[in-house]
């Protein structure tokens, strides 16, 4: 017997006449809020929209009245499978395992990663998390982006997920991130208390004053600065999704290497034409956003003593603040986020 859950779905619908004049993906994306935007526009790509029973571009322009035939991939596994995949683990007690998460690693399944995630890596080190937390995150107490590297806890019980969890909820738990940035600032300690929302027309955005906006507070200091590059020591009050990327480029001084937010690729090729060559060459070894979770602060579950965690830099990373703030003893500006 066929298990219809594992197979492609077909829907066939009548375009309404107010939809004339809007896209082909942009309709398919406002009328469905399971997939976006940028899922219709490989789906029609991919030859898996019929307009009339002709394949469509995904530039369609609707009239109203049309026949579409959308044929859409079988439902993912709502339980995250494990996956013996790499993880770099800090700590590890019976109730919390504190990671130094790698840059490029998904933190949980979602649409269009669906494996290969830090909790795919979870599951396999300790099989009894898929109790902790629900099904799709299990044992998360925090997320960082995808591009993220850095410290992150995971409980491993109950207790410890509450005890965890209210932590952030009541803002005790201390997270410092390094950043290297755009631009020299003017002051040496500043406070950015911007509300963050969703970008108005950019869905994977974020952006002050968005779309149903939250309180979003970043405590923010410079370690040094040169060549027109600054390393900055934040810390998180709150945890909104992107907040410091956002919060840095709100303040002028966009992440380096980061390319989603305030055309950060363009102005870093113009400062970088002012620089040693050096530099210039440590830069271009640069693919991610200059942004690392250093140090993680907390109330351990078992003892309600603070514990303090730290995850080294990157080995990448270190090297390009080698060559930037040479001859300054890097270790020792990282003890000014410690």
């Amino acid at each position: 017997m066929t298990d219809d859950s594992t197979l492609a779905r077909t829907e066939e619908l009548i375009v309404p006449a107010d939809a004339a004049g809007i896209r082909l993906d942009t309709f398919l994306g406002r009328r469905q809020t399971e997939h976006s935007r940028t899922f219709f526009q490989q789906l029609i790509k991919d030859g898996k929209v019929l307009v009339n029973g002709e394949i469509a571009k995904r530039s369609h322009v609707l009239e109203g009245g049309e026949a579409l035939r959308i044929q859409l991939p079988p439902p993912e596994d709502p339980w995250p499978q494990p996956q013996d995949l790499p993880i770099d683990i800090l700590h590890e007690d019976d109730d919390i395992i504190v990671v130094n998460k790698a840059a490029g690693m998904v933190v949980h399944p979602a649409a269009g990663n669906p494996d290969g995630t830090l909790v795919n890596a979870l599951l396999h080190h300790c099989p009894d998390l898929p109790g902790i937390n629900g099904v799709k995150r299990p044992g998360l107490v925090h997320r960082l982006d995808r591009e993220t590297s850095g410290a992150m806890v995971v409980a491993k019980n109950d207790r410890a997920m509450k005890m965890l969890s209210d932590q952030i909820r009541v803002r005790t738990m201390s997270r410092l991130y390094v950043a290297l940035v755009l631009g020299e600032p003017g002051w040496t300690e500043t406070t950015i208390n911007a509300p963050i929302g969703r970008h108005e027309t950019q869905r994977i955005k974020r952006a002050v004053n968005g779309a149903a906006p939250r309180d979003a507070v970043t405590h923010l200091r410079v370690l040094a600065s040169a060549h027109g590059f600054a390393l900055l020591r934040c810390q998180l009050e709150t945890g909104r999704t992107h907040q410091i990327r956002v919060h840095c480029d709100h303040a002028g001084h966009t992440i380096a290497g980061d390319w989603l937010y305030g055309g950060a690729e363009e102005r870093l090729l113009e400062r970088l034409r002012k620089t040693p060559s050096p530099v210039r060459s440590a830069f271009a070894k640069l693919n991610r956003p200059f942004l690392h979770a250093r140090v993680l602060r907390l109330r351990h579950p078992a003892d309600n003593q603070w514990h303090t965690f730290v995850a080294p830099l990157p080995e990448e990373l270190m090297r390009l603040l080698s060559t930037l703030f040479a001859p300054l003893d890097i270790d020792q500006l990282l003890a000014g986020v410690d």
